[in-house]
């Protein structure tokens, strides 16, 4: 499912994520990912609630579309946990989601 292309800029299609669903993402500059619930989608970023580890603490990052169709990132949702979807960056900036094995 695309969530966005790239024109002149990225173009985002709100519908594929949506608030509720889990989100691993790893930024390219980071060791390891963070799992988190989306919070929050809009035609810029998406805003993903993730456990710290430290007591009654939650933080936030966010992905911006431009960062994701430049494959700065690796995604990995689900609505469900019945059906997880991956992140590809094809060529041209096309944001495709694939089921994962």
């Amino acid at each position: 499912m695309a969530i966005g292309t790239e024109q002149s800029a990225a173009v985002s299609d709100i519908s594929a994520i949506k608030p509720g669903d889990v989100l691993y993402g790893r930024h390219q500059s980071w060791k390891e990912g963070k799992a988190g619930f989306v919070t929050r989608v809009t035609e810029k970023h998406i805003a993903i609630q993730y456990y710290p580890g430290i007591a009654n603490i939650t933080n936030h990052y966010f992905i911006p579309f431009t960062e994701a169709a430049a494959g700065e990132w690796e995604i990995r949702y689900s609505t469900e946990l019945s059906e997880v979807y991956e992140y590809r960056n094809s060529k041209g900036g096309e944001y495709n989601f694939s089921e994962s094995q």
